[in-house]
């Protein structure tokens, strides 16, 4: 972890109100990995206060040294607002990488990866990252939802090799009619999984939970959560985790990523 200034090198809006940026970095994120994020500072030195965590899209390389990251983030108040106004050569401090990150073991053969809004970003980074290795599963779908066509960006990032995309809508704008879940379990009735990965909005990875542990299927998912920190010293991110009691931990320092079914919803 390192806090460094970094140099907007792009900032496009992809679809209505998500923007696409590249920050390029002195050093830091060549050990980065899929689930990790970001604090960065908008604005001045007090306006606005706090940093706003965002997930790694990706890295940046060059002759496969890591230059710089990539966020995928959605305009929703003054912090983001601000954000989407930096132009290339515009400077932002970040801390990272922070956090945990999605494990996938060797014997995982069959992965479901499931996003919902801007649960995006660190599905796209683990999805390129398995490109990478030898020993990536040998079926892995990617299902991808939202409340209608704008607020899917950067779907077509999935076009990789070996990988199957389904898309839904709840408002039927595009793909599938309907929850991503449920296009979720259609295909579990028809394909077992060994293991599913997945991010968004706390109703959807509460569902997709449910499905896995109904099915008996292992999942890890990463928590979106609010931070002033993001290296646990403010104790706003917490969740509650069930083992032999119920207690307490940190999206930040002990996340975003998670067993889902240690996950008290």
């Amino acid at each position: 972890m390192v806090t460094q200034d970094t140099t907007v090198t792009w900032n496009h809006q992809v679809v209505p109100g998500y923007f696409r940026m590249g920050l390029l970095c002195d050093t830091g994120f060549d050990s980065a990995k899929p689930g990790q994020f970001v604090m960065v500072r908008i604005g001045t030195e007090n306006s606005p206060l706090l940093r706003r965590p965002f997930s790694l899209f990706g890295l940046i390389r060059e002759k496969r040294r890591a230059t710089g990251i990539e966020i995928l983030y959605k305009v929703v108040g003054k912090g983001t607002e601000l954000l989407s106004c930096c132009k290339e050569g515009d400077r932002l401090s970040v801390i990272g990488p922070l956090g945990n990150t999605f494990s996938i073991s060797d014997s995982c053969r069959r992965l479901i990866l499931v996003a919902g809004g801007v649960g995006v970003p660190p599905i796209r980074f683990l999805a390129t990252s398995l490109l990478e290795n030898e020993s990536r599963p040998d079926i892995c779908r990617v299902f991808i939802g939202g409340r209608s066509k704008e607020d899917l960006a950067c779907i077509t990032e999935f076009d990789l090799p070996g990988f199957m995309l389904e898309v839904s809508t709840d408002d039927g704008s595009l793909g599938h009619h309907g929850l991503v879940t449920r296009s979720l379990e259609k295909s579990l009735d028809k394909d077992p999984a060994d293991l599913i990965c997945a991010c968004g909005p706390e109703g959807m990875l509460k569902a997709v939970s449910s499905i896995a542990a109904g099915r008996n299927i292992s999942c890890m998912v990463s928590i979106e959560a609010m931070m002033a920190c993001g290296m646990g010293a403010c104790l706003g991110c917490a969740v509650r985790i069930v083992d032999d009691k119920v207690h307490y931990r940190h999206v930040c320092v002990d996340g975003p990523v998670f067993d889902a079914q240690r996950l008290v919803w």
